[in-house]
């Protein structure tokens, strides 16, 4: 039942916003081919787990019908891993990302990565935290907070 109400919770949440998009790096294709089949990246994204624990979730979507070799579980675990570890920061290049990808690494509202990236369309590429901060009509102190997950 627990799994059920789970299923029913990711469906609903898929259909109110837009997917992320995972980060670049090898084993990425094989994430989506063998995850997004069955339910959306969202929880994905939003997870921090140690190898042991990502190891366990795969073998479990496994035993629950998600289709690949052995080969390419162990690409999916070490992907996850390393993007989505328990010690892992999600980066964002603020200078390319769009605003799924700014509200998803950053915290910030769904508005305020919009205000980013219009922003960055009309004036051009930021080159420091600071400059990104100084966008009129967002929140500063939440860029501020997440300085360590932006890239330039």
């Amino acid at each position: 039942m627990r799994l059920l109400l789970f299923g029913l919770a990711a469906l609903a949440f898929s259909q109110t916003k837009p997917s992320p998009t995972l980060p670049e790096g090898p084993g990425k294709a094989v994430v989506e081919k063998m995850c997004k089949g069955c339910h959306g990246l969202e929880n994905v994204v939003r997870s921090r787990r140690t190898k042991d624990k990502w190891s366990d979730i795969v073998d479990d979507m496994i035993a629950r019908g998600a289709k690949g070799t052995d080969s390419e579980a162990d690409e999916v675990i070490e992907y996850l891993s390393t993007h989505f570890g328990a010690d892992a920061v999600q980066k964002v290049n603020v200078n390319k990302a769009g605003a799924p990808d700014l509200t998803s690494a950053l915290g910030i509202s769904a508005t305020d990565a919009e205000t980013i990236v219009r922003y960055r369309a009309d004036h051009g590429s930021f080159k420091s935290i600071q400059e990104l901060m100084k966008v009129p009509g967002i929140d500063a102190k939440k860029i501020e907070n997440n300085r360590d997950r932006v890239e330039f």
